[in-house]
């Protein structure tokens, strides 16, 4: 652990709170501005944005004219506010990226992993930190302290602050990570960020209920339910991977049966058994390679991709069923590809009722943007 001195603590006024958040999450704002949204009086705005400004955390930022003509002062959060880091473990690499509390992103690192790993290991932790130290490198002394770490992996997610992965992880990240001794490091479930990210800013913006629905080399499921992320009992709402499966008369569900056969490495395996062994050409080496076939007018590659869509689309029927969530949004490797909407969404009409269904607007962004959405916001929860 950095031993770095750690962040500093303020005791806000409940109005300054108001002003600090209300910058961070709606931009700059004029004191008149700021005291009409906020129901603030003049003096009150006043005392709030000297305490604020005598901090560090609020600083004027040119000028706005209104419509009597005159100018105000346009305040916004200052550079020495502070930020946060969102990290994110995939399969295949890990990111990190730094962004003010105002969501500007000030640096970015990643880096590649030799080999998909479905958990934490030991070496993405390792990467992990590495890039972790690239990004501080990058910000370092210009944007404030660092406030908050939000680390989105392929696990439930941690149930204190401290940063422990259970039961996937194999280390703790909190422990790895170079950040300054007394900034709060949480670990949080990879599809969880995604769900928030495509909350705030994508597809599902503005959206009280819809469910996002991860495929990939793993699969999982973030419900938003009135506006708020759904955690569950014990924080593993969501978990599609523990789904029975198979379930019919002859045959009885294994232990994770549904992730083994939605993933990545089963549809590759599925593509090789149905490939001829002349005259199609080269068998795909990897799923971006079978959709890139499919999508080229392949037509083996298209059959086993339509198939494949059609087992997604019982997943988002099951889920459709359970949560009845108005919007499922796809993601995920596999699940953000343009080519299984059609029928993955017959699929759902066809057994449950009609449903809307989409791809995701972030891309492969959606889960590190949910990682430092949900730092920015304890951040300012913890300043404010």
């Amino acid at each position: 652990m950095d031993t770095t001195v750690g962040i500093d603590r303020f005791e806000l006024p409940a109005s300054a709170r108001s002003v600090l958040r209300a910058l961070a999450v709606d931009g700059p704002a004029t004191r008149p501005q700021l005291s009409t949204v906020l129901a603030l009086s003049r003096p009150t705005m006043s005392v709030a944005m000297a305490e604020l400004s005598r901090l560090g955390l609020v600083a004027g930022r040119g000028s706005s004219r209104g419509a009597t003509g005159r100018s105000a002062v346009l305040y916004s959060l200052a550079p020495t506010a502070g930020h946060v880091l969102g990290v994110e473990i995939g399969a295949t690499g890990v990111r990190a990226a730094a962004f003010s509390l105002d969501g500007q992103e000030i640096g970015a690192a990643e880096e590649r992993l030799p080999a998909g790993h479905p958990t934490v290991t030991p070496e993405a932790a390792t990467a992990a930190a590495g890039v972790v130290r690239r990004v501080r490198d990058e910000v370092a002394g210009h944007h404030g302290p660092l406030r908050e770490v939000v680390v989105a992996a392929p696990t439930l997610p941690s149930t204190e602050r401290g940063g422990g992965l259970r039961p996937d992880g194999t280390v703790r990240i909190g422990d790895t990570l170079p950040v300054p001794d007394g900034v709060p490091v949480t670990v949080e479930n990879n599809v969880n960020c995604a769900a928030v990210a495509e909350h705030r800013f994508g597809v599902a913006r503005d959206r009280q209920m819809f469910a996002y629905i991860q495929v990939g080399v793993k699969i999982g499921v973030g419900i938003v339910l009135d506006g708020r992320l759904m955690r569950g009992a014990s924080g593993a709402a969501g978990e599609a991977a523990m789904l029975p499966f198979p379930w019919s008369a002859a045959q009885r569900p294994s232990r994770a049966g549904l992730e083994q056969f939605l993933g990545s490495d089963a549809l590759m395996e599925r593509c090789a058994g149905a490939w001829p062994a002349s005259g199609a050409g080269p068998l795909p080496r990897d799923a971006k390679a079978l959709f890139e076939a499919a999508a080229d007018g392949h037509a083996v590659a298209r059959r086993v991709v339509d198939q494949h869509a059609a087992d997604i689309g019982r997943l988002v029927a099951a889920v459709v069923a359970l949560v009845d969530p108005g919007l499922v949004v796809l993601g995920g490797g596999v699940g953000q590809n343009q080519l299984v909407l059609p029928e993955v969404r017959r699929t759902v009409q066809a057994l449950t009722w009609d449903t809307e269904v989409t791809v995701g607007g972030l891309g492969d962004r959606a889960t590190l943007l949910g990682a430092v959405h949900l730092a920015v916001t304890r951040a300012l929860d913890s300043m404010a």
